[in-house]
C-alpha cells in the first residue's frame, strides 16, 4: 500500500559524494531537502568507498585544474567545521617513458596556471623517492600539492553535516518508481512509502542507466567493476601518506596508479578503467588476471612492497564514452538535474559538483563554465575526443 511521506522543496536520489555534497550546497538555502539512499554511507557496493582517493591538479583540460583548486578549498572548510583534516598532503608524481606526450600536456598545463611542479630524470627520481623504481629510458613530473583525501571520513562527515542542518536522509530506501512532472515531481521506494518535490536531483551513480532508460534518454553510461589491492612494506622505506607521492604511471595504455598508506591498510593500487563491464547488482567477483597485472605492476614499481596484496577490494565506475563528467537539466524537464560518469576522478571534486548541480538546479549563476559536461555533446557521439590522462 502506498504512503505518502512528505513534500520537499528537493529530492536529492543517491547518497554518495555527489548526493551528499549536493544536500550539503542546499544548506542555507532555505528549503526543505530529502535525500535518499538505498544502502548507507559508504557503503562497498558502490563508488564512494574507501580510506582514500587522490586530490591533485595534473589534468589536461583548464576545467579540471580549476576545479581542484575551488575542491582544496571546500575540503579545507569542511575539515575547520568538523575539528579535524579530511586530506593530506602527500604530492603526485606522473611517470612515463622519456619525452612522452601526456608528460608535455601536463607540464604545459601546470605551467599555465603556474603550479609548481619539477621535471626530475629517472635517477633523481629514484634518489628522491625510494619508494618505486624508474627506467634509465622513463622521466616523471613532480607536482607538491597534490594530496590524500579520506574518503570515508569526507563521506561519514557530509552525512552528519547535513543531517545536522536540517536534511532529511532516509537510508536503506530502494527508490522504484520517479514521475518526472515539469513543476512536480513524485519519487516512490519499494516499501510503498512516496514523496513529491518541487526539485530532483538525480545522482544514482553506477545505476543511472536505468532511469535514463525509463526516462527514454540515449545517454550511453558504461558501468565496469575496477579491482584495487594493498599492499605491505617490505622494509624500512616510509610508504605512509606524507612521506609517499601518490603515483600515476602512463608506462602502459591504461595507466597505474599508486596511493600512499592510510592508517594500516597498505598502499593502494589498481589499474585505471580496465575493469570487467557488469550490472551494478551483479555478484562480486576477483578478477584473477587483473589482480596479476596490478602485482606485477607493484613487484616492478615499487620493490619495497610485498607482491602478495594485504586485502583487494573494489569499485564501480560509470562512465561517460568520452570519460567527462554528466551535468545538465534533463531535457524538457528544468527541476531536474543529472549527475553521473564521475567515476575514476570525480570524488575529489564532490564539494564544487554539489555547488554546481544546485547552481544549475535553481538558475543561479555559475561560477565555472560546464559546457564540457552539458548533454548536448552526445548529439555527435562519433566526434566526441575520449580523455586520455588519468
Amino acid at each position: 500500500m502506498r504512503h505518502f511521506s512528505g513534500n520537499y522543496d528537493v529530492i536529492i536520489v543517491g547518497g554518495g559524494i555527489i548526493g551528499l555534497s549536493s544536500a550539503y550546497a542546499l544548506i542555507g538555502q532555505g528549503m526543505k531537502v530529502l535525500l535518499l539512499e538505498s544502502s548507507t554511507p559508504g557503503h562497498k557496493r558502490g563508488s564512494s568507498h574507501g580510506d582514500s582517493r587522490m586530490i591533485r591538479f595534473d589534468y589536461e583540460e583548464p576545467l579540471y585544474v580549476e576545479m581542484a583548486a575551488l575542491a582544496f578549498k571546500a575540503w579545507h572548510d569542511l575539515g575547520k567545521r568538523i575539528g579535524r583534516p579530511v586530506f593530506k598532503e602527500t604530492g603526485i608524481c606522473n611517470l612515463a617513458p622519456r619525452n612522452s606526450d601526456i608528460l608535455t600536456t601536463i607540464r604545459d598545463r601546470l605551467s599555465d596556471y603556474e603550479l609548481p611542479f619539477e621535471q626530475l630524470t629517472s635517477q633523481s627520481f629514484n634518489q628522491r623517492f625510494p619508494q618505486y623504481t624508474l627506467p634509465q629510458t622513463s622521466e616523471a613530473i613532480y607536482q607538491p600539492d597534490s594530496a590524500v583525501l579520506f574518503a570515508d571520513e569526507a563521506i561519514l562527515s557530509l552525512c552528519k553535516c547535513i543531517k545536522e542542518d536540517g536534511v532529511d536522509v532516509e537510508l536503506k530506501t530502494k527508490v522504484t518508481s520517479i514521475e518526472l512532472g515539469s513543476r512536480n515531481v513524485e519519487v516512490g521506494a519499494t516499501d510503498g512509502r512516496y514523496w513529491s518535490g518541487g526539485h530532483l536531483i538525480l545522482a544514482a551513480g553506477a545505476w543511472t542507466s536505468d532511469w535514463l532508460e525509463q526516462f527514454g534518454l540515449d545517454i550511453p553510461l558504461k558501468v565496469t567493476r575496477e579491482l584495487v589491492a594493498y599492499f605491505a612494506p617490505m622494509s624500512s622505506v616510509r610508504h605512509e601518506v606524507g612521506s609517499m607521492p601518490n603515483c600515476i604511471d602512463y608506462h602502459t595504455p591504461d595507466p597505474f596508479y599508486c596511493v600512499p598508506n592510510v592508517g594500516f591498510n597498505g598502499v593502494k593500487a589498481g589499474c585505471h578503467r580496465t575493469g570487467q563491464i557488469i550490472r551494478p547488482d551483479d555478484p562480486e567477483l576477483i578478477s584473477r588476471e587483473h589482480l596479476v597485472a596490478v602485482q606485477n605492476f607493484i613487484s616492478k614499481r615499487c620493490v619495497h612492497l610485498s607482491r602478495d596484496p594485504v586485502s583487494v577490494d573494489h569499485c564501480l565506475y560509470t562512465n561517460s564514452v568520452d570519460y567527462h563528467f554528466i551535468i545538465d537539466l534533463l531535457p524538457d524537464y528544468e527541476n531536474v538535474v543529472l549527475a553521473a560518469g564521475f567515476s575514476g576522478h570525480g570524488f575529489k571534486f564532490g564539494p564544487v559538483l554539489g555547488k554546481i548541480l544546485v547552481g544549475m538546479l535553481l538558475k543561479k549563476h555559475l561560477e565555472l563554465d560546464t559546457t564540457l559536461f552539458a548533454l548536448k555533446r552526445f548529439d555527435d557521439k562519433e566526434n566526441l575526443k575520449a580523455r586520455t590522462i588519468a
